[in-house]
């Protein structure tokens, strides 16, 4: 009776020769790669490795001749000649590990730069950002291009273990051969246990690579404790409140949460060794015991023996399964890819690279929010935005505010195209954001996020980086600075606009917190300048001085005059001047119009700013701050 899988309606043989179908075209898929290195590092390799397979089963004959003729020819030129030719084929066999290195190296790595590219690129394809924080996204990322703690995994060493694999076990047989000249059933015999050996072992390991394939959430865990232990932004804090011991228990305990579960395998290895101990003990003694016993008798010269035991040793190498570690950890990394691909699709990344200048738009856009809703992906709670309803008028500030985690942020990076809407349309100029150039878009607008990158470069740069498309326009840097009050933090630094904002670095120098936000400002500031239609302010005030706050709105917004600004700000003195505000509630406006009309509505905004007023003891005071 013809046994049927139930669930699949095919026989356990079609399930097996499809499975091996399958295991053979994802190994073409590997081999293919080949294609992205260097043809003449390749060719090299391929002779390196060729010569590698040649040289065990050369030495062996080599060494058997010589044995037989020095001890024939003795000390004459022809015994000495023997010699020199083994030492000359010990000195290539050696002379051919170190370039296979070389060349190792030089494939390996041009293959896994297109596969890091690649990432690059599928990271970089979708017009938002929402695929970056998820976790199966990060995971398969990681797995595609990243190291190991200490056995490198890529599928450029996937690729490179296939080949070094098949020329060991060419250079096996090819001394099997040699061996079965004399001893056939032993080499039989040595060859197949080699073989068994390195099954027993190989599966073994391929459990370790799978417990760690599965690990690399948790290894993403204990990197982010040993930032937290060793970086520079939390040393402050860390030194202060006395938390040295409580980072290290907590990255003690990540730690060994996921080496446990690696030493567990590790122990169930150990356990199993029985087998493979007893194989190799087994094959040694008697690859040395059969030709000893057969030169004792006189049925074996001594040079036949020379050639069968270096032979033999050669076989060995058979059993080693290091390729095979490479080939299943770089195939993992490989189907991590693959997974990427299909997902997102290898598109082209965005050109930072600083060209002739595109056209200016030459007017600030319409922008609309109709019924917009947003929802985390995976999550289950109440969409962070919720018909959200809501205009962006040419030339005009319109100010957002509203309590914590009410979508502010959220409602930010739907505008800059960075979120897609879960439903509901954004409209600029009447067409919906998705069917317009996401990059053209994005050259129309500039933002300064409450957790703004503080790039380590120059001051120069982390300024006109917010117009990476354009040259730099020195007058314009110069300009932008005094725009945003930040023209004597510059004066005061040892090399000005060209100093290194990283300590690392040779005369580097950080900043304070008021410092940087004052360079972020300048940042923006010089994208309006270059011609940038739209601005958003994401708490732009919050590390600033309450005289930097003060004159905020007259210095820095009235110097975006002409665009668009959307100022969100949960210091209401920030705020009050601009020409339409909108508090946030639940996901979307629950109250519209200007400071005065809020005031005499009553409602929310008008509670937060008597609030506010009754903390600095006047109904107008600029320099008033409430918590949202």
């Amino acid at each position: 009776m013809r046994l049927v899988d139930s669930g699949t309606g095919t026989s356990p043989t079609s399930l097996h020769r499809l499975a091996y179908r399958e295991h053979v075209a994802e190994r073409l898929r590997i081999l293919r790669l080949l294609r992205h290195a260097r043809r003449r590092d390749l060719i090299g390799l391929i002779t390196v490795l060729a010569g590698k397979a040649a040289g065990p089963p050369a030495a062996a004959i080599v060494t058997g001749t010589v044995v037989t003729q020095v001890g024939a020819a003795g000390g004459t030129g022809w015994g000495l000649a023997l010699v020199a030719l083994l030492a000359v084929t010990l000195l290539a066999i050696n002379l051919m590990d170190s370039l296979r290195e070389l060349f190792h190296l030089a494939v390996s790595q041009r293959i896994d730069g297109w596969v890091r590219t690649q990432v690059r690129a599928i990271a970089l394809a979708p017009a938002d950002i929402v695929h970056l924080e998820g976790q199966d996204f990060q995971d398969d990322a990681s797995r595609a291009s990243a190291p190991n703690d200490w056995w490198v995994r890529s599928p450029g060493h996937a690729a490179l273990g296939l080949i070094q694999l098949a020329a060991q076990m060419i250079g096996a047989l090819m001394a099997a051969g040699v061996l079965a000249l004399h001893f056939p059933v032993l080499a039989a015999g040595l060859l197949g246990a080699s073989l068994l050996v390195r099954a027993v072992v190989r599966r073994q390991w391929m459990q370790l690579a799978r417990v760690e394939e599965s690990l690399a959430r948790d290894g993403r865990r204990v990197q982010y404790w040993t930032s937290l232990a060793a970086g520079m932004e939390t040393a402050k804090e860390i030194r202060m409140f006395g938390l040295a011991d409580w980072v290290v228990h907590g990255w003690l305990r990540v730690r060994l949460d996921t080496a446990s579960k690696v030493w567990a395998i590790h122990r169930r290895m150990l356990r199993r060794q029985a087998v493979p101990v007893l194989l190799g003990g087994g094959s040694a003694l008697a690859a040395l015991l059969v030709p000893g016993l057969a030169a004792a008798d006189g049925s074996l010269s001594v040079g036949a023996l020379a050639t069968c035991l270096v032979a033999a040793w050669a076989i060995f190498t058979a059993a080693d399964f290091g390729e095979s570690v490479d080939i299943e950890r770089g195939t993992r990394s490989m189907r991590a890819l693959e997974r990427l691909t299909a997902g997102y699709g290898p598109v082209r990344p965005l050109s930072v690279v600083r060209t002739a200048e595109p056209a200016r738009e030459s007017a600030a856009p319409t922008v609309v929010f109709d019924d917009v809703q947003f929802r985390y992906q995976g999550s289950s709670d109440r969409p962070v935005l919720n018909g959200l309803n809501l205009r962006i008028e040419p030339g005009r500030v319109l100010a957002v505010v509203g309590r914590n985690g009410v979508g502010k942020t959220t409602l930010t990076k739907v505008l800059a195209g960075l979120y897609v809407p879960t439903a509901g349309r954004v409209l600029v100029n009447g067409a919906g954001l998705p069917d317009l150039d996401i990059a053209a878009w994005r050259r129309q607008v500039s933002v300064i996020f409450q957790d703004f990158v503080r790039y380590p470069a120059s001051v120069r740069d982390n300024i006109t980086l917010s117009v990476p498309e354009r040259p730099i326009d020195h007058g314009l840097v110069e300009q932008s600075l005094l725009q945003a009050g930040a023209h004597e933090v510059v004066d005061r630094l040892p090399r000005g606009l060209d100093t290194p904002l990283w300590r690392g670095g040779d005369h580097g120098r950080d900043l304070s917190g008021g410092q940087w936000q004052k360079l972020a400002i300048a940042r923006v500031l010089y994208a309006v300048a270059q011609g940038r239609q739209l601005i958003v302010l994401d708490e732009p005030t919050a590390h600033l001085d309450v005289r930097a706050e003060a004159t905020f709105y007259q210095d820095v917004v009235a110097a975006a005059k002409g665009v668009s600004v959307v100022l969100i700000s949960h210091r209401l003195s920030t705020v009050r001047h601009a020409d339409h505000i909108v508090l946030l509630a639940e996901g979307r406006v629950s109250e519209s119009g200007t400071h005065e009309e809020l005031l005499a509505r009553g409602g929310r905004y008008a509670d937060l700013f008597r609030l506010q007023a009754a903390r600095f003891g006047s109904d107008e005071s600029d320099d008033a701050a409430v918590s949202e």
